[in-house]
């Protein structure tokens, strides 16, 4: 059975997605950037992975941002190619987080002090609930500012911990 609160809560997440649309960015570009921008270098099969993207999806958009001169690939390591942001991606990817973070602050701010610490409250059993495993993990927290969880304990991340163990990053090989 479907509730009124359930129907909000997906025209909200629909408001905050046209919000953060950037016009000469596709969601993925964005994504890319800003995953770079937290685990770099990272090779193309990682970001792949974490963006929702197919490997030759990635590399075909590893291949646009390169072009636009906000991604570059490194020297090999064995068979992967580490990617790192150029100084101009690495500016976009900055006013990317704090537009981001601006847009849900701009709609934050509608509510008043406890209707905020209800919903942050509320916040961290949602984003559980929808976190089946570390794979999804990292594609739920591909547009955050992981320094704002850090020293905290992230619901997400530690849902995926319980379901798969702790967080162990893939290597360069």
């Amino acid at each position: 059975m479907h509730t009124y609160a359930a129907n909000l809560l997906a025209a909200l997440a629909v408001a905050i997605t046209d919000e953060l649309h950037v016009p000469d960015l596709s969601p993925s570009a964005a994504a890319a950037l800003l995953t770079v921008a937290q685990w770099e270098p990272m090779g193309a099969q990682e970001l792949a992975a974490v963006i929702g993207l197919s490997q030759s999806a990635a590399v075909r958009l590893i291949d646009d941002l390169a072009t636009a001169g906000l991604v570059r690939r490194l020297d090999k390591k064995g068979r992967a190619v580490p990617l790192a942001l150029t100084a101009s991606g690495r500016r976009r990817a900055k006013a990317l987080q704090a537009r981001r973070l601006a847009v849900i602050e701009r709609a934050l701010a509608a509510l008043g002090r406890d209707e905020r610490a209800g919903l942050e409250a509320a916040l961290p059993s949602l984003l559980a609930a929808l976190t089946p495993g570390r794979a999804a993990a990292r594609r739920i927290c591909r547009f955050c500012d992981h320094g704002l969880c850090r020293g905290q304990k992230c619901p997400v991340g530690a849902a995926a911990t319980v379901i798969d163990g702790p967080f162990v990053r893939p290597k360069l090989a």
